[in-house]
């Protein structure tokens, strides 16, 4: 039993990548959940509590793996959570439309020797794709209960809380042993003997038998872990030895040939189990393969994106005139008034207003309107599986700037916050097309910048000269991945990839995501902003800002003919983006921009703001991924790219826009 006290049972959820588990999740916990990184690492996991019947349940969602050989992070930290972290019982989630490779990762976690239900899910899908499992056969043949689940509907999901309780509170570890070929058994069998015969522990209090296995294959952490123990360098050479032996009996390293067993007891296993009947193909395979083949899956993809921002724009737009307008109207009057009332002086009032006032009014007019909605549809495209096809169309265009389709994913999440896209690079296979990634991901409008371009030119000169922006910074994104693929030394390389299914997005999983995404704008960026908007105000009252302004003029006012007191919020850009448009707001006293800016002001201010770097967060998350000389020349790259962007645009304006309010 787990050490909670405060929970009756604690379960870990596991999977391969994209088989519902978290719709699983999310259907037996609710929306409530925590999210953190796993200790020492940057891989999420959640944590959920639900209750059923009369028991507490924590659920822990581990990351998505293949395997457990925890060669990658992900991998590890599945390992570690399921060993370290007392978890009572496993409920596998397994995609019942590819059993044979979904098996892989059950035999091994049945060589953990811990109490199991596995959750058989998609199992409609797999009927409408003529794949019939028979649950009872497939019990029998693993040792652990079988239960098919439709997670997206609920189906079942209860029944496999209960089975889950059941088999974690009574300890019930697997029923039966699943063994390898005779030979490559009794090889297992001799070292597994000989570590009982000479550790006093194990690693991780893994069964003998399954740290045998993991020796045979190479598993460095458990090598190293057990020549730290008495006797441990002799275990190391025997497991050395009977490697060695496998390789000798079957040509093959010995990791090989145990992957190649299991295989081979995968596709046993679901033969055992399934029968296949001639089905007509579903709509959703017919729309799949729309999204996937160029002809149409390009046109999908452009429609998207423009249908993207057009949410952003019209639907941002509508929410901000609500909700700004309602401040205006109801809360502002009273607020100002009251500012007067308290304040021992006027100055002080003015200060409180600028701060408060216009503070609040421009973190509504950004956060809710916009970066909400971007977070929402985000969610929707990972929810249905688009991101998947999104890659694999793009996977050609992707070649000529260095990467391959994979980096779609990192380069449409930057979309949203360029610090988790930066992140997410860690995926892409060499350190060529992580810098390469990375440089581009910081030129890509985030939520924060499409903030300000949706708030100054959308609203104020208009949606076409917004997605203007929009094609100049393609146009640059496009022109800078090919300089650099030219010019950087090595090769892009070919893309591996699944395509899960297409299905209907869930609204608890859609509304957990938009929520953790959105809570650290709740959190940090508000109170930032709140306190930038104080400093404007007390910078102005008392006359400081133009020891600021004034220097800096020949660049705002020279260079890019923006009014000098713009530095303001063009410097606090650089510590949030989103706080860019907020501190206009303030320094411009109005939310009514037209009225302090021409329409050519106001293009390249969102411009110069929508190429430099993202925010200080992101110079950040570069430093610790690529390096201190790495982050210090994008930042610097992209700063002079915007100072000279903006420029060029506000003197030849191309765009025909007018020069005056």
């Amino acid at each position: 039993m787990g050490k909670e006290k405060d929970v009756d049972i604690v379960i870990g959820l596991t999977g391969n990548p994209n088989v519902g588990k978290s719709a699983f999740f999310h259907q037996a916990t609710g929306i409530g959940v925590t999210v953190s990184n796993y200790p020492g690492t940057t891989v999420e996991i959640a944590e959920g509590k639900t209750e059923y019947e009369e028991y507490s349940i924590k659920m822990i969602d581990l990351p998505g793996v293949y395997s457990l050989g925890a060669v990658a992070e992900d991998e590890w930290v599945a390992r570690r959570a399921i060993l370290e972290r007392d978890i009572d019982v496993i409920v596998n989630v397994v995609d019942a439309s590819n059993l044979e490779r979904n098996l892989y990762l059950v035999l091994q976690l049945l060589e953990l020797d811990v109490p199991m239900v596995i959750a058989l899910n998609q199992y409609d899908m797999a009927m409408s794709e003529g794949i019939k499992i028979d649950p009872d056969v497939l019990s029998e043949e693993l040792g652990v209960p079988v239960i098919p689940t439709v997670a997206t509907r609920g189906k079942n999901v209860p029944e496999v809380l209960a089975k889950g309780i059941e088999m974690g509170l009574e300890n019930r570890k697997p029923e039966k042993k699943i063994e390898m070929g005779k030979d490559l058994e009794e090889i297992i069998s001799s070292l597994s003997e000989f570590i009982k015969e000479n550790l006093d522990s194990v690693p991780l209090d893994l069964p003998s038998r399954d740290l045998a296995i993991k020796l045979l294959e190479g598993d460095e952490e458990l090598i190293k872990s057990v020549i730290e123990k008495e006797n441990g360098e002799e275990v190391a050479e025997k497991a050395q030895e009977l490697a060695r032996k496998i390789k000798e009996q079957h040509g093959e390293a010995a990791a090989f040939r145990i992957a190649r067993e299991r295989h081979g007891m995968a596709s046993l296993i679901s033969e055992e189990s399934s029968v296949h009947v001639e089905v007509k193909p579903p709509i959703s395979e017919r729309i799949s393969r729309w999204t996937t083949e160029l002809k149409t899956g390009v046109p999908i993809l452009v429609g998207v994106f423009l249908g993207l921002l057009m949410l952003l724009f019209y639907g941002g737009g509508f929410i901000e005139e609500i909700v700004v307008g309602g401040w205006e109207s109801h809360v502002q009057p009273p607020l100002v008034s009251f500012f007067s009332y308290v304040s021992p002086s006027a100055e002080v009032a003015e200060v409180l207003e600028i701060g408060i006032n216009l503070g609040i009014k421009g973190i509504l007019a950004v956060m809710f309107p916009y970066i909400l909605i971007f977070f929402l549809a985000l969610a929707i495209l990972e929810d249905s599986g688009y991101l998947s096809r999104m890659a694999y169309v793009m996977d050609s265009a992707m070649h000529k700037i260095g990467l391959h389709g994979k980096a779609v994913a990192p380069m449409l999440g930057a979309f949203g916050c360029n610090v988790p896209a930066i992140m997410a690079t860690r995926g892409l296979t060499s350190r060529r097309q992580r810098l390469i990634s990375s440089i581009l991901i910081t030129m890509i409008p985030c939520s924060a910048r499409t903030v300000v371009i949706l708030g100054t030119v959308g609203a104020f000169a208009g949606i076409y000269p917004a997605f203007a922006i929009y094609g100049i910074i393609l146009a640059l994104i496009l022109s800078v991945g090919v300089i650099l693929n030219k010019f950087l030394p090595g090769q892009s390389s070919g893309m591996v990839m699944e395509m899960p299914p297409l299905r209907k997005p869930m609204i608890k999983p859609v509304l957990t995501k938009t929520w953790n995404r959105m809570k650290g704008f709740v959190y940090v960026a508000a109170p930032l902003l709140l306190l930038g908007s104080l400093l404007i105000g007390v910078l102005d009252v008392s006359g400081v800002m133009n020891s600021i302004v004034n220097p800096l003029s020949p660049l705002t006012a020279g260079l890019l003919g923006l009014p000098p007191v713009l530095i303001i919020p063009l410097l606090y850009g650089i510590i949030r983006k989103e706080g860019a448009l907020v501190l206009l707001i303030a320094v411009a006293g109005t939310s009514e921009l037209g009225t302090f800016m021409s329409p050519l002001q106001l293009f390249v201010f969102a411009l110069v703001v929508a190429i430099y770097i993202p925010c200080i967060a992101t110079f950040a998350v570069l430093k610790k991924e690529l390096g201190w000389k790495e982050a210090i020349m994008i930042t610097l790259f992209t700063v002079s790219l915007a100072i000279a962007v903006g420029a060029v645009f506000y003197h030849l304006n191309p765009l025909g826009l007018a020069a005056t309010v």
